[in-house]
């Protein structure tokens, strides 16, 4: 039995055992393609088919190996797992509106699909492409990270074609949390530890400014955790994600302000705006090394009183004092 828990635990402590010989480093293209294509048949015909053992083993080899496949499959093999997923809500949706059927049966099948799109997803968005020739978007620098050598570029900056799949992940993500996944999962840990998998890459999204730029992703996005903010108890996460973002990204203080008014307005979202106005209502911001906080709130307050007046209003003696 797959537990999504263990699993997630395994990747933060390093990299996962698969029980397969088989990896896509030092194939060639076209082979890798049509393990790929084969990968995909089987998960279009039934999402459920990730639950057999020597297919999850080869998605899982797809998601270890990212950086050694050509970039121009990498989002291809996104596009697998996304088909994948698509499919398998619509039959958990069909499950859920039938009687008699019994809606548990899908749960492992979308924790081994949350597991195997976190694990791609942060890999590519991480790692380092092994296709060093290969040129980021024209305009794009590249941006050095931990996992390869200063100034490669990651994965997802040289795969045509990732930030529309990561695009049609969330708009699944959204369709999937306005389901009653209370039916899905045994316990409410479980449920919540699947929906924390996509606020975290939600999350992590955000913080790449290209992608905060994108008002096409960021919408989906925030829909997405608006629909979590109402349907799942996410009120204290969001806020602690709004406010850890003002803290600490310059770049985010204008969309969290969008965020919040949407949430208040399509979302019956007020509490998410008081308490967030209330948090920075408590800041002193009084330490000389913290330049960027001040900076981030003020901005996103001013933003806010633009977008959602009434949002700032009902929080404006708090502020003031």
């Amino acid at each position: 039995m797959f537990n999504l828990h263990e699993q997630l635990i395994s990747l933060q402590e390093g990299e996962p055992s698969v029980a397969t010989d088989f990896t896509f480093d030092g194939i060639d293209a076209a082979t890798a393609k049509r393990t790929l294509n084969g990968l995909t048949d089987k998960l279009v015909v039934n999402g459920e088919n990730i639950n057999d053992a020597a297919t999850f083993d080869k998605l899982m080899c797809f998601a270890r190996d990212l950086a050694a496949i050509d970039p121009r499959l990498v989002a291809r093999g996104l596009d697998m797992l996304v088909s994948g997923f698509e499919n398998q809500i619509k039959q958990v949706a069909t499950t859920l509106a039938t009687p008699g059927y019994d809606p548990t049966r899908h749960a492992e099948a979308l924790d081994r699909y949350a597991f195997l799109l976190q694990w791609t997803v942060e890999r590519g968005e991480s790692t380092a492409s092994q296709a060093a020739g290969a040129q980021p978007a024209k305009g794009r620098k590249r941006r050095g990270n931990a996992a390869g050598a200063a100034g490669a570029p990651t994965v997802a900056e040289v795969a045509p074609g990732w930030k529309g799949k990561l695009q049609d992940l969330y708009v699944a993500v959204r369709q999937l949390l306005e389901l009653p996944l209370g039916r899905v999962w045994n316990s409410v840990p479980e449920r919540d530890t699947f929906i924390g998998v996509f606020t975290r890459l939600a999350h992590k999204a955000m913080e790449n400014p290209a992608y905060a730029k994108d008002g096409d992703l960021q919408r989906v996005l925030f829909d997405a955790l608006c629909v979590w903010l109402q349907n799942y108890n996410g009120l204290y996460g969001l806020v602690t994600m709004i406010t850890q973002n003002l803290q600490h990204y310059e770049h985010l203080s204008e969309p969290m302000a969008a965020l919040v008014q949407l949430a208040y307005e399509a979302y019956g979202g007020t509490q998410l705006a008081d308490e967030v106005l209330r948090d920075i209502a408590g800041k002193s911001f009084t330490s000389v090394h913290d330049k960027s906080g001040p900076k981030n709130a003020a901005r996103f307050l001013v933003r806010l009183v633009q977008l959602a007046p009434k949002a700032l209003l009902r929080q404006m003696g708090l502020l003031i004092r």
